[in-house]
């Protein structure tokens, strides 16, 4: 929606704009504190199926806007701007994206959409009667499936305004994916695979979904709403709140340190739990969760040698070499 000084508020959804819009509002209809209600979860459903059907069409209109139509061969440049034509289903949608448009996402099979399309019928046409968690457990690999789609494949083919647009619109879905707890469920079910791998799970600062990896100096990502928060010295300023930038014009102690242990600055205080209320010193290169800052060498270190003058090892050997 957008406003001119002549005509007053006019509409303005271009079809990514449009598809994002159906799917920011089902993620906020499913992002509430509490139970879901029945009507958020209608709602949810009959959005959700939108969101579907015409992001898929947004990507074939991107490979050419005949293939949005029924008939294809039928197509008409005039008829299309006016939308005087017949569509294609999320069926055939999904059918030609896959077989035109060479994907990175792979599509869910046909039956979740399905599922998803004969519900929104029943709430438009006949009404329904079914328990929250079924219509939880219809909605979440979708709406999982979407995000990757948009991230994928459209995102990368949009420019200029729309996309500014667009990325606007994903920055507000993705604090309320965290919320979403089928979802986070559904995200971390392979991360929890690799934990072994992973040692360090942080709290994500967008969505607050104990979802951000520490991988040995690897971009932190969060797994649940594909937050890129950088590279661990990046990440350590953003779980920090601020900026160098703000630090040294503004004054103060920096509160991004450097590791004792692998000498990258990338060492702050990140909460333990994702709430916020308990924090740790940790390096977001190494993992190495850290007791404080060397009085005498001012790097953060995992242990102190001499507690009681924070002194760390190497700062102590090395003055008693001295003597």
């Amino acid at each position: 929606m957008s406003a001119t000084k002549d005509s007053g508020p006019s509409v303005n959804f271009p079809p990514v704009l449009n598809g994002l819009d159906f799917l920011e509002s089902t993620v906020d209809l499913l992002a509430v504190k509490g139970e879901v209600s029945p009507r958020n979860l209608k709602y949810a459903v009959v959005h959700l199926a939108s969101a579907a059907e015409t992001l898929f069409k947004a990507r074939l209109a991107m490979k050419t806007p005949a293939l949005v139509w029924a008939k294809p061969d039928a197509y008409d440049p005039g008829k299309h701007a006016r939308g005087d034509f017949q569509s294609c289903g999320w069926e055939d949608a999904r059918k030609r994206v896959i077989k035109k448009c060479d994907l990175e996402t792979e599509l869910l099979e046909p039956r979740h959409f399905k599922a998803l399309a004969q519900m929104r019928n029943r709430f438009a046409h006949l009404g329904v009667t079914d328990t929250a968690l079924a219509v939880e457990v219809l909605t979440t690999p979708v709406l999982d499936n979407l995000l990757t789609f948009v991230r994928e494949d459209l995102l990368p083919l949009v420019d200029g305004e729309e996309l500014a647009l667009a990325e606007e619109a994903v920055e507000r879905i993705r604090p309320g994916l965290g919320r979403i707890q089928r979802l986070v469920d559904l995200r971390m079910e392979p991360a929890r695979e690799l934990l072994g791998q992973w040692p360090t799970i942080l709290g994500c600062p967008v969505c607050a979904a104990l979802a951000v990896p520490v991988e040995g100096g690897t971009d932190l990502t969060c797994v649940v709403c594909d937050s890129h928060l950088g590279s661990p010295t990046e990440a350590a300023w953003v779980y920090a709140d601020t900026s160098e930038h703000e630090i040294v014009t503004g004054g103060g102690p920096s509160p991004v340190h450097r590791c004792g242990e692998c000498g990258t600055e990338a060492v702050t205080d990140v909460p333990i739990d994702g709430d916020g209320e308990d924090s740790r010193l940790l390096c977001l290169f190494c993992g190495i969760e850290c007791v404080g800052l060397c009085s005498y060498c001012e790097l953060a270190v995992a242990s102190f040698a001499i507690p009681e003058a924070d002194m760390c090892s190497d700062c102590f050997n090395y003055r008693y070499q001295r003597y």
